[in-house]
């Protein structure tokens, strides 16, 4: 998610994960926010953060996005050579007006044979794995040419995650989970297939949710672990443990932004964490208007 997975949150997740996580037989696999293929060629200072990493985020894929062919090869195969990132993938599911004007994102799922010549090239030019993040369509209408889009794509992917709404529905509405369902049963086998779509705390508690999605290869989490880096294990933090990953995160945050930067990119955060608190709209209001480490942590002190 632009704006939100950078080193800094995907270092807390990493350390909430490995603390946290009882059960052995799940993994967490992490990824960058999307690198834009545009800014790679033509304005590289403009996106380099998106490229910082640590050792301790791996495994780690690095997502890329952009509609030109020539300017996505040459993005991926530069990653490929000079970052140590496990995976490499392309994001054809953003819905944002300001991507897709630009043909990339949900962009992509217009013209599917041109996207499916993409996938093909950037899969051969690149010796990482490669992997595509889609979704179920581009409205209700488009849902059939999508679901066989993504089974001629399994061919060239050792993944794909699949945000089970349409680009029409963005963010809102019915998850579509049969449509993944039912692309896992008709996929390449050795194509991974990934469930994505508003997976908070409550569906995870689901044994019929839980015994749906058994037949996948997991389950990708992204609005719902902005405001609950604990929700990729099955603890629930007291709000002294929240307080301290809290101060962990906002440090991390000023390692490797300068402190205005932070302060402002910060607060995306702010709200989520606190978001059950008693007073949390207080707080909230409070919290927003500063312009300073010391007086963020004065304030978080007194909660």
């Amino acid at each position: 998610m632009d704006g939100v997975t950078d080193t800094a949150y995907r270092q807390i997740v990493k350390k909430v994960f490995d603390k946290y996580n009882q059960d052995k037989n799940r993994k967490l696999l992490l990824f960058t926010e999307f690198v834009s293929s545009d800014g790679f060629v033509h304005n590289f200072e403009g996106i380099k953060d998106h490229l910082v990493f640590e050792n301790e985020e791996k495994p780690l894929i690095c997502q890329i996005f952009g509609s030109n062919l020539q300017k996505l090869v040459y993005t991926a195969q530069e990653i490929d050579k000079n970052y140590d990132f496990d995976g490499i993938e392309l994001n054809i599911g953003c819905p944002s007006p300001k991507i897709m004007r630009l043909g990339a994102g949900s962009g992509l799922m217009i013209d599917k044979e041109k996207t499916l010549e993409i996938i093909k090239a950037l899969s051969e030019s690149i010796k990482k794995p490669f992997s595509i993040k889609t979704r179920s369509g581009i409205n209700e209408q488009d849902k059939p040419k999508q679901k066989e889009f993504i089974i001629k794509a399994s061919e060239f992917c050792s993944m794909i995650s699949i945000h089970g709404r349409t680009m029409k529905q963005e963010h809102h509405g019915e998850v579509d989970l049969d449509f993944v369902l039912d692309v896992k049963k008709k996929a390449n086998p050795n194509c991974k297939i990934i469930f994505n779509g508003w997976i908070n705390r409550e569906k995870l508690q689901d044994k019929n949710f839980l015994e749906k999605i058994s037949i996948l290869d997991g389950i990708m989490i992204g609005q719902g672990a902005i405001w609950d880096p604990w929700i990729f294990t099955d603890y629930i933090p007291t709000w002294e443990e929240k307080k301290e990953i809290i101060k962990e995160h906002i440090k991390l945050n000023v390692k490797y932004k300068w402190e205005r930067r932070w302060v402002v990119e910060f607060r995306k955060f702010v709200g989520s964490y606190i978001k059950w608190i008693e007073n949390a709209s207080k707080y909230r209001v409070e919290l927003m208007k500063t312009e300073s480490l010391d007086e963020f942590l004065q304030i978080l002190n007194k909660i």
